[in-house]
């Protein structure tokens, strides 16, 4: 019955297909496009559904009734997809080709088919059908009705490994649909999708069908049986700690992972709904497999050791694996035990019994505001970023997409100083620095709790201006920010590009034939004023440039180069000096062509950076430049080369960013 979303992704092939299905031939030609559909370069969500074990049902009922199903199962696709304002793009068989404006209306039309197909389907016994869902966001190319590229290939794939009554959405949908009511997040770690040479990172929405009635006592306490377990593990994971840096950011990430899902899991549990113990087992397995590898590591096969180290580096990446392995982790207070003594893995607790009374997990209720302390009322720089942080702690939104709504806000928020942002916006810019006392509390867990209490007694007075040096220090001191603020940078870059972008000092849009630059007139941060040049001639475009810049104390500034439609691909040299040697106070980040990210952004190096392909391998180039010192402003000056890759025998450099000093 079809070949399934992947025939539909496949992009720059066009045909009429014609299915047989009952002896009756359709043609399922691309439906034509709906006015006002999506330009070229519009940011779309594409989502693929696809009927999972229709085989095995026409085989047990025969083709009637499986046709009769399939006309069910198409009516209840088609209801939502326009409720959600969606757009059918193309149908083959049992799949559709959906695109969407936005990603949550894409995650929630998901949802809602899985929810409805579910109820319909729960009292059927024998072979049930079941439909897999994949989402993608991007740019995809539109033309005739229909889309191609990355975009949509990678939107097929992720449909192709969600399973029955899955939805998978790429690490790009996650973070643009953010949180969403009735619907969860579950992390399902990395994978090898065809066509496409990076592992791609993929989420399970995990939808919460309406149960049909009351589950009976058996399955009730199978489902807690499978929660304590799970409860167990997480709490166990929770307790792990590396040997020499306490702050090991892939452990970080792995233990948050672990209180989302305890608290989802308790939820789940207290309103008896949402989770089956196949779930249950499912979610908890990669965090049972890296206590596995931390506590029983030793006892291990070959052939197991490496089943583990898959799983557990596909779920959380391969520093942790590699961490564990090497014995940097332990769990509670295992630090000081010999790596020869290692406690077998503790055993399962026994699931509570049908006939006793049942013990549902209570769910805290989220701790109060720190209420601001009178000592600090008058330093306005601490007091917006203390409400800027407590609001974001109890929105229960993501990091990442709460840094993303941030800079939406204030694109020039790292361009201005701490201290210097309350002056800004009535101080709302302020708030949006809430990451950075969160990149603090990580490097020093407690520090807000203390901060206030360590600079009054360090002062020994109340004068607002010594308490004001106090707690900046604090905040420089255990946040280690002068060695840690280029990862806070980086971090920002990771969520904030490529949409909704930062605020650049430069933008250079380089075509074949033209360099199109962009800069700031005015030397005042935030202000929206450009002066635009248009570039033609040769020698207007050629030679190095160097641009030179002074950046306040723990702010960062940012350029970027673009490459539109280039015949010729570029390679472009980065160097950064201050004081006239080579520093490496600078990002660099690569944007695909689809508006991806490319790969993890790249330190500069003293000596310069190299960076190939601007217009093949690549279609953005992002600079940041940032100054860790925490007093001081830094002057640094950023060269910048681009060579043309022309034919054989003809090459010519050009740098078009910047004017010169200012």
């Amino acid at each position: 019955m079809g070949e399934g979303p992947e025939a539909l992704g496949d992009a720059g092939h066009r045909c009429t297909v014609t299915l047989c299905f009952c002896g009756m031939f359709y043609d399922v030609s691309s439906v034509p496009a709906a006015p006002g559909s999506p330009p070229m370069g519009s940011t779309v969500t594409i989502l693929f559904s696809d009927i999972r074990g229709f085989t095995e049902y026409t085989e047990q009922y025969g083709d009637e009734v499986a046709f009769q199903v399939l006309q069910e199962h198409n009516e209840i696709v088609r209801r939502h997809i326009g409720a959600f304002s969606g757009k059918v793009v193309k149908t083959q068989g049992d799949s559709f080709m959906v695109a969407f404006t936005t990603a949550r209306g894409a995650v929630l039309c998901g949802a809602a088919i899985q929810r409805e197909i579910a109820e319909k389907t729960q009292a059927e016994s024998g072979t049930r059908i079941a439909v897999g869902i994949g989402i993608n966001t991007g740019e995809p190319i539109y033309e005739g009705g229909d889309f191609f590229g990355s975009t949509v290939n990678l939107a097929a794939r992720v449909c192709a490994t969600a399973g029955p009554g899955q939805i998978f959405v790429s690490e790009t949908t996650r973070h643009v649909a953010g949180r969403l009511d009735g619907v969860e997040y579950i992390d399902r770690g990395l994978h090898e999708l065809k066509g496409f040479q990076d592992q791609q990172r993929l989420f399970e929405v995990a939808w919460k069908a309406v149960p049909p009635g009351v589950p009976d006592e058996a399955e009730i306490s199978a489902v807690e049986g499978a929660v304590q377990r799970a409860l167990g593990v997480l709490n166990r994971v929770l307790g792990i700690g590396h040997r020499d840096d306490p702050a090991f950011r892939p452990l970080l990430e792995c233990q948050a992972k672990a209180s989302e899902l305890r608290l989802s899991l308790s939820r789940a549990v207290a309103e008896q709904r949402g989770y089956t113990v196949k779930q249950v087992d499912q979610a908890m397995l990669p965090f049972a497999d890296l206590l596995t590898l931390v506590t029983g590591r030793e006892h291990l096969d070959d052939q197991r050791w490496g089943q583990l180290e898959l799983g557990v580096g596909r779920a959380f990446g391969r520093p942790l694996v590699a961490a564990a392995t090497r014995g940097r982790l332990f769990v509670g207070t295992e630090r000081e035990s010999p790596r020869n003594s290692v406690p077998p893995p503790p055993r399962d607790p026994e699931p509570p019994r049908a006939e006793r009374p049942r013990r549902l997990p209570t769910i805290p209720d989220p701790p109060a505001p720190m209420p601001i302390d009178a000592r600090v009322q008058g330093i306005r720089w601490w007091v917006s970023l203390l409400e800027g942080w407590q609001a974001w702690k109890a929105s229960g939104m993501a990091q990442a997409h709460a840094v993303r709504a941030a800079v939406t806000r204030h694109q020039y928020l790292l361009a201005v100083a701490l201290r210097e942002s309350p002056n800004h916006d009535e101080g709302r810019l302020c708030a949006g620095y809430f990451a950075l006392l969160e990149h603090v509390e990580d490097q020093s867990p407690g520090f807000v709790r203390t901060a206030v209490d360590q600079a009054a007694a360090a002062v020994g007075s109340g004068e607002p201006a010594a308490l004001d040096n106090a707690l900046y220090g604090l905040l420089v001191g255990r946040g280690r920010l002068r060695e840690t603020f280029a990862d806070f940078v980086r971090e920002v870059m990771i969520a904030a590009i490529p949409a909704p972008g930062l605020w650049t000092d430069a933008t250079v849009t380089e075509r074949e034939e033209s360099t199109s630059v962009v800069t700031r007139p005015s030397a005042a941060v935030g202000d929206p004023g450009e002066a635009r040049q248009e570039l033609t001639e040769t020698q207007h475009r050629a030679g190095e440039r160097r641009f030179a810049l002074t950046i306040a104390p723990l702010t960062a500034r940012f350029f970027c180069l673009r490459g539109v439609e280039l015949r010729n691909p570029r390679d472009v040299e980065l160097r950064l000096t201050r004081a006239g040697e080579g520093s490496d106070h600078g990002w660099s980040l690569q944007v695909r062509t689809d508006q991806l990210l490319h790969s993890p952004p790249r330190r500069l190096t003293p000596s310069g950076t190299s960076l190939p392909g601007l217009g093949r391998n690549y279609g953005d180039l992002w600079i940041g430049v940032f100054n860790p010192e925490p007093a001081a402003p830094a002057v640094y000056e950023l060269t910048v080369t681009i060579t043309v890759q022309s034919p054989p025998g003809i090459r010519r450099a050009f740098s078009p960013l910047g004017r010169g000093p200012r």
